[in-house]
């Protein structure tokens, strides 16, 4: 008679393994894992471990409530495991606790796993807002779906108190996902207690307190709205991160939904019902608010606001289209789209695996300790401004719908990454928008300490200071990673007079 005890690991209790499996390998399968924000983590992780060893002054470490999880943990794995390690294992753990907090989710919606949806889920968990490095909101928004799963299930009662310690670390993490979370679980508690008609009422009460909100922020701070907005709202842009080649994972999804939401058994109820109600809220959060805020001209702002929200209305979306009836075909559909997607991601990051490494290894030659700024040449620039100028109608109409859906992963952060242990990156943003752990003292020798001067390297509206000195430029003079170079800067220099090489002397 066969032993209970040693009955075979069914297949149920293994796709969880298998899943986790597959969807963390995007984070092993190139040199680095993205060549954005991530690395100015990474980077600003070793300037902390300087600070805390003394063997650096100018910087002070700050504390703060938000924003800074990521950034506690990083300087300890930095230490401990190097820097490749560190960033798999930040980059693994936060992938397995968004995806599986969403998964969570959708199940409690569905009221049943829905692992046809696993691909797509994949898709998103590898989407803007992981690529540009947005790592601290991101592993917060995986928090929050863990907690929203649990409350979706059993309502507000007692057990929130055990939550509480969760929410804590959702809150270091971002504060946008905890005030999202907060909005959401006070809507479904009412929603769940009035008629149909009722819920219309709240759901419009809601909306015009969205209204509201915009025009205060309009009123009071300086904004910023862009038409792109609009797409934000669908979550559709996530899958948009360095050109065209994302347009077909893309176009499948929206057919995809199509299909599934003109299924019956989506067409009046699951479009009607609660979660569909909270999808059209972050909907219209994302088309309403003001996608960047800031108190002054001179200030760093609360930026990408909307780029950000996406990744909610993402999962919401999947959320909706859990209600179809599975069919087999749908899970393949999403394979096809996941390997699309990841297709191109494969080849985008080991772009930047190259560059990363052509930086290193001209970093390399320099003393240690010195002094870096990523620039962009004047012949570059006027090259691209020729090449707007010249192209025809139809192209330049393709240029702004690249601009509003595909375009926005424009911050440059390998310099950072290839700096650690050996030279400093003059220009990284972080310490001077005074929102991260890491602040700076005015004249320190290590980072820019105001936020108008990255600013103005970043813009190209520089001019190299005497106090800057001694300075090297890491020059872009093109897409590929053979178009850097590095040379010394001299006071006084600006755009027009960084030029590439074999170019200086017919100016």
């Amino acid at each position: 008679m066969e032993n209970p005890a040693f009955k075979p690991l069914g297949i149920h209790r293994l796709r969880p393994i298998l899943v986790s499996a597959a969807v963390v390998v995007p984070c092993f399968w190139r040199p680095i894992v993205s060549g954005f924000d991530l690395q100015s983590h990474l980077y600003n992780a070793w300037l902390a471990t300087l600070i805390e060893n003394g063997s650096i002054h100018g910087l002070w470490i700050g504390r703060q409530s938000t924003n800074v999880l990521i950034d506690m943990l990083l300087p300890w794995l930095l230490k401990t495991f190097g820097v490749s390690v560190a960033e798999r294992v930040i980059c693994c753990g936060t992938v397995l606790i968004f995806f599986w907090g969403a998964f969570r989710f959708i199940t409690a919606v569905r009221g049943k796993a829905v692992y046809w949806l696993a691909p797509w889920l994949a898709v998103f968990s590898y989407g803007f807002v992981f690529q540009a490095g947005l790592m601290n909101y991101y592993l917060s928004c995986g928090i929050v779906f863990w907690i929203l799963a649990v409350a979706w299930e059993r309502g507000v009662g007692w057990w929130a108190l055990a939550v509480i310690p969760f929410l804590f670390l959702a809150y270091l993490a971002h504060p946008i996902p905890v005030l999202w979370l907060v909005g959401i679980a006070g809507y479904c508690w009412i929603a769940r207690r009035l008629l149909a008609r009722f819920q219309i009422v709240l759901f419009l009460v809601c909306v015009a307190l969205l209204m509201a909100i915009r025009f205060f922020l309009e009123a009071r701070f300086m904004t910023g709205w862009t038409p792109g907005q609009v797409i934000f709202s669908t979550g559709i842009d996530q899958i948009f991160l360095h050109g065209w080649h994302y347009l077909p994972p893309a176009i499948g999804l929206l057919m995809f939904c199509a299909i599934l939401f003109f299924q019956s058994e989506n067409r009046v109820s699951t479009l009607k019902s609660i979660s569909a109600q909270v999808y059209y809220l972050t909907a219209i959060a994302i088309i309403a608010i003001p996608s960047t805020i800031r108190s002054s001209r001179y200030e760093p702002s609360a930026s990408l606001i909307a780029d950000r929200l996406s990744l909610l209305a993402a999962v919401l979306l999947l959320a909706l289209l859990s209600y179809s009836v599975s069919k087999r075909w749908y899970l393949f559909a999403g394979i096809a789209g996941a390997a699309m997607f990841f297709g191109a991601l494969y080849e985008d990051v080991g772009l930047q695996a190259r560059a990363e490494e052509s930086i290193a290894g001209q970093v390399a030659t320099l003393p240690t300790g010195a002094r870096v700024v990523p620039l962009a040449s004047a012949q570059t620039r006027g090259e691209s401004s020729v090449a707007a100028a010249g192209a025809g109608k139809l192209e330049r109409l393709a240029d702004r719908a690249l601009m509003l859906c595909c375009s926005r992963l424009s911050g440059y952060h390998l310099l950072s990454r290839a700096c650690i242990g050996h030279c400093f990156d003059y220009s990284n943003y972080e310490a001077a928008t005074g929102q991260f752990r890491i602040h700076p003292e005015p004249g320190n020798p290590v980072v820019m300490a105001t936020y108008f001067e990255v600013g103005s390297i970043a813009v190209g509206n520089y001019k190299i200071r005497p106090s800057y000195l001694p300075l090297y430029g890491l020059i872009r003079c093109g897409p590929e990673p053979g178009d850097l170079f590095i040379r010394p800067l001299e006071a006084g220099e600006t755009q027009a007079t960084i030029l590439c090489p074999g170019t200086r002397n017919q100016q």
